[in-house]
């Protein structure tokens, strides 16, 4: 068992310390987005393109599926049909159902005549995990969509859910051909432009193929040092403001290269041995990370809408963050966290083993 991984579940601890840098991230860049055209702080926030938190989850999310994949096929005695649909049917109810609450919950807003600005569409192509394909031309400049700050963000998950479709046939091949399919997608990415708000900017698939190189044997490297969250942070900032550099000269290319940085972190969290600590609070955010991006744009979103023209911006978001993690808890008690196990024990009866069974730590999420 690796020390810093939970024997409950397999989590591991320093992945969930990457989450928690990343999902801060992602708060920050959005928070500019919200609140930066009132407030001259925020709008700071928007200089260095914390947005890449969001490839950090995705180098993360590759190696977990590529991870798991094999390990449910494996319990499914080697079938693939089955190992298959155990992981598809883990993994939509790990992502659907809180996803889905969420949703319902900005469509009851917008019920209420609180202005968050999303179109019906938009809340469609979210449940339906087609709001990369939705919201590119919007990004591109078409119109037909309603308030980029309400559910624009579950273009992310789209990628994720088409992602999981796509990774048993991709983990069923010699992982030559795995790691060769992976690296065209990188190069392919690396030649595109895809600057931000263009149409292939939502279409993110290197952190993704980082993660399963990741998976071939790379997190076993003996030579990868050891990367504290405090490096992480570091070298997010890093990959943030190269970004906004090479934006209009590479952008594909700077995805790639961010991808890349953000698997060498992965790779060494992974790889790296602690001693057993108590949870700290980068590791218990990392833990809410995915609860916490479902809920905190619309929330900042609804906060300014609501006290927007009665309080000072950095009192709204004052409020704001509070209420994202207060939200973040409830959803992951109430829905989230049911519905992985849920998923868990789903996945064991499809691939025929006993859901009570006590399993070897692995890394998972």
């Amino acid at each position: 068992m690796k020390p810093d991984s939970h024997p409950a579940d397999g989590r591991v601890a320093a992945l969930d310390e990457l989450r928690g840098v990343a999902i801060l991230a992602v708060i920050a860049s959005h928070a500019g987005l919200v609140f930066g055209p009132e407030l001259e702080a925020a709008r700071a926030l928007t200089m260095p393109a914390l947005g890449v938190g969001v490839d950090l989850f995705f180098v993360i999310s590759g190696l977990v599926v590529s991870e798991n994949v094999p390990r449910l096929r494996q319990e499914a005695q080697g079938f693939f049909w089955r190992g298959a649909c155990a992981f598809w049917g883990r993994r939509i109810l790990r992502i659907g159902p809180p996803a889905w609450i969420v949703l319902c919950l900005i469509a009851c807003v917008r019920a209420a005549g609180i202005p968050l600005g999303a179109a019906y569409a938009d809340i469609e192509a979210a449940a339906g995990f087609y709001a990369n394909f939705h919201w590119a031309p919007c990004f591109g400049g078409e119109t037909g969509c309603g308030a980029l700050l309400a559910a624009s963000h579950f273009w992310s998950l789209a990628n994720e859910m088409q992602f999981y479709l796509a990774a048993p046939f991709l983990m069923a091949l010699q992982p030559r051909w795995t790691a060769l399919i992976c690296c065209a997608v990188l190069v392919a990415g690396a030649l595109c432009e895809r600057r931000w708000g263009g149409f292939w900017w939502t279409f993110r698939a290197d952190g993704l193929v980082i993660g399963i190189l990741l998976s071939l044997g790379a997190t076993r490297a003996s030579w990868l040092p050891r990367i504290g969250a405090a490096t992480a942070s570091f070298l997010l900032l890093v990959a943030s403001i190269l970004v906004r550099i090479m934006e209009s000269l590479a952008s594909g290319l700077s995805l790639t290269v961010v991808a890349m940085i953000f698997g060498f972190v992965v790779a060494s969290a992974v790889a790296t041995k602690r001693r057993p600590q108590k949870a700290n609070m980068l590791q218990r955010i990392g833990e809410l990370s995915f609860s916490i991006y479902l809920v905190h744009l619309p929330i900042m979103a609804g906060v300014k809408e609501t006290f927007g023209g009665h309080a000072i911006p950095a009192i709204a978001l004052l409020i704001s963050i509070p209420s994202i993690f207060l939200f973040a808890r409830l959803l992951e008690r109430w829905i989230t966290s049911p519905a992985r196990g849920f998923g868990r024990r789903l996945s064991a009866w499809i691939s025929g083993r006993n859901p009570l069974e006590r399993q070897p730590a692995r890394i998972d999420g």
